[in-house]
């Protein structure tokens, strides 16, 4: 009787993790284009810094990727700097053997923002889940840039960044950045993002 009501409960979480998967992967592939105003508005913080570690594992048999950055600034100014800042985003980093000869495959989600220890970063991020906690950038994968030679991408290569934004009032540097998004400057574009935090306020 004990061990009907132990695989039931346990038959339960699989069909919710799984009902979860299938849930968060139709969402990223329904992902709303958002501009650079939309990823502004809608994040908690805006953060800029390094990521130091990227782990993952299980909580409450729901798979995350754990980040930790640490903070160099923060846009919006709720994280303080020179601190770290550690999230929980939904999916394993890669499939996971579970021992038993089964391989769990509850990974990140396309569409998500994908985390490498490192790597230099302006990370929007969005609130956190009210029941999970769990965390990720406004606009997924399109609220995470990577900083390289002075110059900031997301993995869309920044297609849309700019779309349907009032441009008239941009300094000389910023319009260029705008006509060349794949390749924009990342000291202009953190200067743009603070001037768009202070006329969100």
């Amino acid at each position: 009787m004990q061990f009907g009501k132990s695989f039931s409960r346990i038959s339960l979480l699989a069909s919710l993790t799984a009902a979860a998967l299938l849930s968060v992967s139709a969402h990223a592939m329904k992902l709303k284009n958002q501009n650079l105003e939309d990823l502004v508005t809608e994040a908690d913080s805006i953060l800029i810094g390094q990521v130091v570690s990227v782990t993952d594992g299980f909580q409450n048999n729901a798979p995350y990727t754990e980040v930790t950055i640490r903070v160099g600034s923060d846009a919006k100014g709720k994280v303080k700097d020179d601190s770290e800042y550690k999230f929980r985003q939904f999916g394993l980093i890669k499939p996971r053997s579970m021992g038993n000869g089964k391989v769990y495959l509850g990974v990140t989600p396309e569409g998500f923002a994908k985390w490498n220890e490192g790597e230099q970063v302006v990370a929007f991020m969005y609130k956190k889940a009210e029941i999970t906690g769990f965390q990720t950038t406004t606009g997924m994968a399109q609220g995470k840039f990577i900083v390289s030679n002075d110059k900031a991408t997301n993995a869309f290569n920044n297609h849309g960044l700019f779309e349907g934004m009032d441009t008239s009032n941009l300094s000389a540097e910023e319009q260029n950045m705008i006509t060349n998004p794949g390749s924009m400057s990342a000291a202009t574009f953190v200067g743009l993002v603070g001037k768009l935090v202070e006329e969100s306020k």
